[in-house]
């Protein structure tokens, strides 16, 4: 077995994702847990350590085999690396996770955003020769996270904020965010947001004494399996979202690629061919023909498998030319 192991670990607003790879870039083994989201940092730190001992255990490796590990976050990321905050883990404010862990494992530990994570994940995968000058990914889960890689690196701006498509407005007038604004994607393209108002149109063809039961009992892909008008519904109101969103960032940076993440991504063609014809409909002639909307490649597991990648890259455990980050000119420089 390869002595060069690195762990990613992809925290969601629902599961926390981790996989053990090798220096050649194979998934050794992965697991998945859910996430507390009222935790402190404290306590997630001691989740994300119980996960790589299970990893190492479940591959019979030793501790000293472990050489990095990379986590990706749902907040916001400072340059300097620190966490700034968060909708999806309301208890975390200005933390410094790289160390909080590494303190713990004795490794060198790895923070950046958990969608650009995914991006990175996603852009590992390809072949050098087909990777994307500019990459979008947008990740559909408990939230809208969002990144940008620009030839694979990834756009962060002055503050560390840059890529937050889940906030850009579809609907000046309409639904009320998380983050306190209104008709933000996030409120009409995460899966909480597509249950949710799967729930409001089951519970408005229901007496109203079974609307709680309705939204109690959702299961929106067997619902959309069975060819439920309201899980249809719900569906399309999020696909036009998308469609908003991608459109525009389409006209603005012309993407060769937009990767779908999250578990609303698991729908497959179901969600990315409807985007992909709304995009050709409503981008500018030239850069809605070059564009793709996929999904991601590893999954559920990408952010995680991304997060491995970047830390083997920046511990020196992958080959430095394997593709480019900024993390390392962004630490020398400071």
């Amino acid at each position: 077995m390869d002595s060069r192991l690195t762990v990613g670990i992809d925290v969601g607003g629902t599961k926390t994702a981790a996989v053990l790879m090798s220096g050649c870039r194979t998934v050794l083994a992965d697991t998945v847990e859910p996430t507390d989201r009222s935790a402190p940092p404290e306590q997630s730190a001691s989740q994300c350590r119980r996960l790589i001992d299970s990893l190492l255990e479940m591959t019979h490796s030793a501790r000293d085999a472990l050489h990095a590990v990379g986590v990706g976050l749902p907040g916001l990321i400072t340059p300097d690396r620190t966490f700034r905050d968060s909708i999806i883990l309301p208890a975390w404010r200005d933390v410094d996770f790289e160390s909080l862990l590494g303190s713990r494992l004795g490794v060198p530990v790895t923070v950046d955003n958990d969608t650009t994570m995914a991006a990175l994940g996603h852009f590992a995968s390809l072949r050098p020769h087909g990777r994307p000058r500019c990459l979008v990914c947008l990740t559909l889960g408990t939230g809208v996270g969002g990144a940008v890689l620009l030839d694979g690196k990834p756009l962060r701006g002055s503050d560390g904020t840059a890529g937050q498509i889940g906030h850009l407005v579809v609907e000046p007038s309409g639904r009320r965010c998380d983050c306190g604004s209104k008709g933000c994607l996030n409120a009409y393209a995460s899966g909480t947001a597509i249950s949710a108002r799967y729930a409001e149109l089951k519970a408005e063809e229901s007496r109203p004494h079974d609307a709680s039961a309705v939204a109690s009992n959702i299961d929106l892909r067997t619902a959309l399996r069975n060819g439920d008008d309201a899980a249809d519904r719900a569906l399309r109101e999020a696909v036009n979202a998308l469609t908003t969103a991608v459109s525009g960032m389409v006209n603005v940076l012309n993407p060769e690629l937009v990767v779908l993440g999250g578990g609303v991504a698991g729908l497959g063609r179901r969600l990315t061919d409807p985007v992909q014809a709304g995009v050709s409909r409503h981008s500018f002639p030239a850069p809605a023909r070059r564009v793709r909307v996929c999904v991601a490649a590893h999954g559920p597991l990408t952010g995680a498998v991304g997060a491995a990648v970047t830390a083997g890259m920046l511990s020196g455990t992958e080959p430095s030319d394997s593709f480019r980050l900024c993390h390392t000119v962004e630490r020398d420089t400071r």
